[in-house]
């Protein structure tokens, strides 16, 4: 029995060998064809392999989604709820996978500290290994340290600190148009998402990769010497800061304007959302339903997880569900009866929190869910990511 059943097309040993070695190195054991024994009946082998397996991992191409072979061996993942995708070309996704999240390797060559690889390792250490190592904690290191201007979507990058060091990670968010709040047919539905209404988000901007962790805000705290906020004794360093409130992140913002120059600040709800949404229509952006593999809601780990230790969503941005509620700069409205359509935060009285907590049910994990508190409130279940633009 191997912890890993690979499926690919033959066109695609290459990568598969290379990816077959990054496996390895884990410590997983795992089961490639050219694996079949001489004198074995290679079909009854393969099948065993593949029903014993912990994970099945598949590498879609061109010629591996018309493959019946690694079809059925995928389709027998996703009913097992063992399926760990992953592009290698470009292409559009058969029917029935396209709503699985799935790491892109379309330009992967052998580096250990590839983002795509990165977001296939990080969920297979959590279902094979029932943790995240430390080590893996940080899911996605830049590829090019920019400074200049907003890169362009999809760029991973850091802001130089005055100080010295680095800001916290961010990546590119596309410009577009999306669907606000939730249809009134929504499962476990609020009617405060409504009326769902188009919003278009104008230019391009960038958000933080994960929600701001410990690392990046107790540097704040020890340049301008403020008190640290407590971390419950869960850990520090790449865990969520945590017990923040809605003027801690505004300061932390203008502190990294002094830093940086850059205009950081928290998203508008919209921006929020349409971020969280990365251009899905359903309830979660995993699909229809969410899962405990996908994100740290409903009690499961009982604190806050390290950032990056759950799958990202398609834009590359971590942890959208689950582990804190977030801080946008909006205020509390009831309804969206007069929101604005361009993007803009709404601002008037209380403040508003998305995305859900790590105690949180899975209905609050859906991208149209909302919450709010009064601003000054401090607690172990809220955090912030930021934004930035220009």
């Amino acid at each position: 029995m191997s912890d890993i059943f690979l499926c690919y097309s033959k066109k695609d040993a290459a990568i598969a060998n290379r990816l077959v070695e990054q496996l390895q190195a884990e410590s997983w054991s795992v089961f490639i064809d050219r694996n079949t024994h001489v004198g074995r009946r290679w079909h009854k082998e393969i099948e065993r392999e593949l029903h014993t397996a912990r994970a099945v991992v598949v590498l879609w191409s061109a010629q591996s989604r018309d493959s019946d072979y690694v079809l059925e061996e995928a389709e027998y993942g996703k009913r097992k709820d063992i399926l760990f995708p992953a592009l290698i070309e470009s292409i559009e996704l058969t029917y029935g996978f396209g709503r699985i999240q799935t790491a892109k390797l379309t330009d992967w060559e052998d580096g250990a500290d590839h983002v795509g690889l990165t977001d296939l390792l990080t969920p297979l250490r959590l279902h094979l290994n029932g943790h995240a190592p430390e080590p893996s904690i940080i899911a996605v290191q830049p590829q090019q340290i920019v400074t200049s201007s907003l890169p362009e979507p999809g760029r991973i990058f850091r802001d130089k600190l005055k100080i010295g060091g680095e800001g916290p990670l961010m990546v590119g968010i596309p410009a577009g148009r999306f669907l606000m709040g939730s249809p009134e047919d929504e499962l476990d539905r609020y009617a405060n998402e409504g009326p769902q209404h188009e919003v278009q988000i104008a230019q391009p901007l960038a958000m933080g990769v994960y929600a701001v962790t410990f690392n990046d805000y107790d540097l704040f705290c020890q340049h301008t010497g403020r008190e640290k906020p407590y971390d419950e004794g869960w850990g520090r360093k790449n865990r969520t800061a945590i017990n923040v409130f809605w003027q801690d992140a505004q300061d932390y913002c203008a502190w990294l304007y002094e830093q940086t120059g850059r205009s950081y600040r928290l998203p508008s709800e919209a921006e929020w959302e349409y971020a969280c949404r990365a251009r899905s229509q359903t309830p979660h952006y995993t699909g229809e339903d969410i899962t405990k593999k996908q994100a740290n809601f409903n009690k499961d780990v009982g604190k806050t997880a390290p950032v990056g230790a759950y799958p990202s969503n398609p834009f590359g941005l971590y942890d959208m569900y689950g582990n804190v509620w977030e801080w946008c700069q909006d205020t509390w409205h009831d309804n969206y009866q007069g929101a604005p359509a361009d993007g803009s935060s709404w601002e008037t009285d209380n403040s508003v929190l998305r995305g859900g907590a790590w105690f949180s049910g899975g209905w609050n994990c859906r991208s149209a869910d909302r919450f709010h508190s009064d601003p000054p409130l401090r607690s172990n279940f809220t955090g912030f990511r930021l934004a930035r633009g220009h």
